[in-house]
């Protein structure tokens, strides 16, 4: 999910809040100033993106990328210092998105083929969302990034952390740690990989409803950790 940001527990912000007696929303509450400079990064990145979708990644400049963000090239810089570390926040972008999809299947107080399923299509909905950006990705290759052995131990810590998630004891009772963990792993792969050759791929399926596949394989990976496993 191809996918850093802390899902659970408490940040420091979060707990000096909890010290001084203020509330969790106030900790959450950003400056008009700090909501603008997201607002611009997102848009230097969203437009990064339209540029990265018409021309190759060497091809494509600082300008382009300015211009079709509406903003200055020094505003560009001023957020990135060049190509690459705009893609190595795309790729941020799109862990930060499967990061999530993986928290909200973990979140479920418990899992059945309906939860399943409703969840495929929440992820498929996602990665609709995301599709551009897995496109400019792919397209710019991972030796676009300059650090292979960065980037896999970026993809990596994401997995562990999708594991992490899905794998989590409370879901799997009875089943051994390693084999929860291989089945967690075995089901990410799984959605992952078919929603991108599916969604980002336009893979043609000819099915009449592609979730019915996708639930029938993904629940069978998860089994032990169904609560309305056949038999």
């Amino acid at each position: 999910m191809g996918h850093d940001t802390t899902l659970y527990g408490g940040s420091p912000a979060q707990s000096e809040v909890a010290r001084s007696g203020g509330s969790e929303v106030s900790a959450r509450r950003t400056s008009p100033r700090d909501e603008h400079k997201r607002l611009t990064r997102r848009r230097i990145l969203d437009g990064a993106v339209a540029v990265f979708a018409g021309k190759s990644f060497v091809e494509a400049t600082m300008e382009d990328i300015a211009r079709a963000a509406r903003v200055t090239r020094a505003t560009v810089y001023a957020y990135f210092p060049g190509k690459v570390e705009i893609l190595r926040a795309l790729v941020a972008r799109v862990y930060e998105v499967a990061d999530g999809v993986c928290a909200a299947l973990a979140a479920q107080d418990e899992w059945t083929r309906a939860g399943v399923r409703a969840w495929l299509r929440d992820a498929a909905a996602a990665w609709r969302e995301m599709a551009p950006v897995i496109r400019v990705l792919a397209a710019a290759g991972s030796t676009a990034l300059g650090d292979p052995g960065g980037a896999r131990d970026r993809s990596l810590a994401a997995h562990e952390r999708y594991v992490a998630l899905l794998g989590d004891p409370r879901h799997w009772p009875g089943t051994p740690p390693a084999e929860a963990r291989q089945r967690a792993l075995m089901a990410v792969l799984q959605v992952e990989s078919f929603l991108s050759i599916w969604i980002a791929g336009d893979w043609p399926l000819e099915t009449d409803d592609p979730f019915d596949l996708l639930t029938d394989a993904v629940c069978h990976l998860l089994g032990p950790a169904l609560r309305d496993r056949p038999g």
